[in-house]
């Protein structure tokens, strides 16, 4: 365990406090809107991500971010069409780039499927550009989808909440709420550690990897994340 460690730890802690102090119905209650946002966010994110995806402007800016192709070490390989490339070098050339997870997972699919076959992309350097671009589009648009949508029904709620004030159970109440708000910590935490890949990926540097995976926690929360396994790479 790390400093990171300590930090979820409270943060846990914090979710905890706060569904006591709000109830169980108001945090359950919570806990389904983030379900709803997060539904919401990932219907509509594929939508919006592919007509993102052809700005040239904006492609261009996330690639000179992601710089995705800068992973593959040998220059040559860099250049050369995937159908040219042996799996066992494929495997050579994976196990020694630093592409962060799930990107790297999503760019072996996309190589395995030659999944840009038609739009004229064969090199293995545009294949790791074109798949973290898409990634991370895809990330930041959920995000932007969930918070926007998510800010809106909280107000909703607190307002309602305000209005008219949900029951509290008699019996039950604190553990209840604890659980409740325990809960609502776990899931508030997995939306946080989604954008883990990105951070890595513009910041590849040493103490912040380490920092991550020298925490039980973070990587638990990076390498368990449900909702990273939904996100598109192509």
């Amino acid at each position: 365990m790390n400093l990171l460690d300590f930090v979820i730890i409270a943060i846990l802690g914090l979710f905890v406090l706060a569904g006591v102090y709000k109830g169980f119905l108001y945090t359950s209650i919570d806990i389904l809107l983030f379900i709803l946002c997060a539904a919401f966010a990932f219907l509509v994110t594929p939508l919006v991500a592919f007509k993102v995806e052809q700005n040239e402007k904006v492609f261009n800016t996330m690639l000179y971010y992601t710089e995705g192709s800068e992973n593959i070490e040998d220059v040559e390989y860099r250049k050369k069409n995937i159908t040219e490339i042996s799996n066992a070098e494929l495997e050579e050339i994976y196990e020694h780039s630093k592409v962060a997870y799930p990107m790297d997972e999503r760019i072996r699919e996309n190589v395995a499927a030659a999944a840009f076959e038609r739009s004229n992309i064969y090199t293995l350097g545009d294949y790791f550009n074109t798949t973290m671009v898409i990634f991370a589009i895809n990330v930041l648009l959920f995000l932007v989808f969930f918070i926007g949508l998510r800010l809106v029904l909280a107000f909703l709620l607190g307002w309602l909440n305000y209005a008219r004030p949900l029951p509290v159970l008699k019996k039950l109440e604190l553990p209840a709420a604890i659980g409740v708000g325990l809960i609502r910590g776990i899931l508030a935490l997995f939306l946080f550690f989604m954008t883990v890949p990105l951070v890595l990926t513009v910041l590849p540097l040493d103490f912040v990897s380490d920092l991550v995976e020298g925490s039980v926690l973070a990587r638990f929360f990076y390498y368990s994340n449900f909702l990273l396994n939904f996100i598109h790479g192509v």
